[in-house]
C-alpha cells in the first residue's frame, strides 16, 4: 500500500463530493439571485449580500463560505468580505450572453436523480427511455445550450459555409433534426427572414414548448415543427440545409438517420453535424474537464436512452473517426471538419 497515494485519493474523493454539493448550492444561489447581486458590486459582507437579496443572513454567510471554498467567489479575510470577480461573473450572471454556463447546472438534479435507476440498468443491460428522465429535461437541455446557439449560430458558425448562407438568404429551406425546444430553428428564422425553417423531434413535450417559443418570438408563421422520427424527412424535404446538434450519438439507428438526412438534401445541399469535441481514444480525453463532464453525461443520459430504443449506445464521446466512418457508410462523399473554435463542440459539413 502506497500511503501517500492512498491519502491523495482520499482527498480526491472528498473533493469530488464537495464539488457535487457545491453544484447544488450554485443552483440555489442562482435561483435566489445571489450571483447577479454580486456581479460588479465589489467586496460585500455577508450581511450586505443578504440585504441586497432579501435573504436570511445566516444563509448568505454559509453560502458565501461554500462558494469561497469552491473557488467561485474570493474572500478577503481581513475585511471579511466576498467578491465575485468579473472573470467569474461572465459565466454565471447573464443567460443571454454567449459565455453563460449557468445552464449547465440546470439538468443536474434530474440527471443525478436517475443514479439508482441507472444502477439497475447496468445489471439488466437495458436502457432508460427519454421520457423517464422527467418533464423538465427538454428545458434543462435547452438551458445548457441556448445562449451559445443564439449568439453564434448565424453570426459565427454558418459563415464557415457560404453556400448555406446564400441559400437561406435567398429563401431556401432548412430543418433541424432533433430540434428539442426549437432554439436552433427559431434562431435560423430570425437570421434569415426569407428562409423556410422546420424543426423535427420525437418528443411531444419538446415540440409543444418549441411551438410556444415560436409564437412568443413572432416567427410561428415561418417555422414549422414536426413531431416524428427521421422517417418524416423523405416527405418533408428536400432541404438546402439540415443540421443536428448533439443528436446522432443518441439515436437507435445512427446510420439509418444519416441516410435519411442524405436523402432529404437538395442538390448542392449541406448537412451540418455538431457533436462533442472529443478524442477518438479515452487517453486523448483524460485530464480534460470537458472529457470528465461529457463521459458523465453520456453514462447518465446518452447511452441509456439510446439503449432503451434498441440502439448501439454510441455515447457522447465517440470521436471524429467513428463519426466519419458512419457518414461514409451512410453514403456521404464529403466529411469536412469546419474551422470553428469551440472547446466543447466539433463541427462537420457533410455533402
Amino acid at each position: 500500500m502506497d500511503r501517500q497515494k492512498s491519502q491523495q485519493f482520499m482527498q480526491k474523493v472528498v473533493g469530488d463530493v464537495g464539488t457535487a454539493l457545491a453544484a447544488a448550492l450554485v443552483i440555489a444561489g442562482d435561483n435566489a439571485g445571489l450571483f447577479r447581486a454580486m456581479a460588479g458590486a465589489g467586496p460585500l459582507t455577508a450581511a450586505a449580500l443578504a440585504s441586497r437579496c432579501g435573504i436570511h443572513a445566516r444563509y448568505a454567510e454559509e453560502w458565501l463560505g461554500a462558494m469561497a471554498c469552491a473557488g467561485y467567489v474570493e474572500h478577503d479575510a481581513a475585511a471579511d468580505t466576498f467578491t465575485l470577480p468579473d472573470e467569474h461573473a461572465a459565466f454565471l450572471t447573464d443567460p443571454a450572453s454567449e459565455t453563460y454556463l449557468g445552464g449547465l447546472f440546470t439538468g443536474l438534479p434530474g440527471l443525478m436523480a436517475m443514479a439508482p435507476r441507472l444502477g439497475e440498468a447496468f445489471r439488466r443491460g437495458d436502457g432508460i427511455p427519454f421520457a423517464e428522465f422527467g418533464a423538465g429535461l427538454p428545458v434543462a437541455l435547452e438551458a445548457m445550450n441556448r445562449s451559445v446557439y443564439e449568439n453564434r449560430l448565424a453570426r459565427t458558425w454558418l459563415p464557415t459555409m457560404p453556400a448555406v448562407v446564400a441559400a437561406l438568404a435567398s429563401g431556401g429551406r432548412a430543418i433541424d433534426v432533433g430540434c428539442g425546444t426549437g432554439v436552433v430553428p427559431i434562431a435560423l428564422a430570425r437570421a434569415f427572414p426569407q428562409a423556410r425553417i422546420d424543426g423535427l423531434d420525437l418528443d411531444a413535450r419538446s415540440i409543444a414548448i418549441a411551438r410556444g417559443y415560436a409564437e412568443a418570438a413572432g416567427v410561428a408563421g415561418r417555422v414549422r415543427f414536426i413531431e416524428g422520427s427521421a422517417d418524416a424527412l423523405a416527405a418533408a424535404g428536400p432541404y438546402d440545409f439540415i443540421c443536428t446538434f448533439d443528436v446522432i450519438h443518441d439515436l437507435p439507428d445512427p446510420v439509418g438517420v444519416l441516410r435519411a438526412i442524405r436523402g432529404a438534401l437538395a442538390a448542392g445541399g449541406t448537412y451540418l453535424m455538431v457533436e462533442p469535441r472529443m478524442g477518438d481514444r479515452l487517453e486523448d480525453n483524460l485530464g480534460n474537464p470537458f472529457g470528465r463532464m461529457l463521459y458523465a453525461i453520456s453514462c447518465l443520459h446518452c447511452v441509456p436512452q439510446s439503449l432503451a430504443q434498441g440502439g448501439p449506445g454510441l455515447g457522447a464521446c465517440w470521436g471524429p473517426a467513428r463519426a466519419r466512418a458512419l457518414a461514409t457508410e451512410a453514403g456521404f462523399g464529403e466529411f469536412l471538419p469546419l474551422p470553428i473554435r469551440s472547446p466543447a463542440m466539433a463541427f462537420y459539413a457533410l455533402r
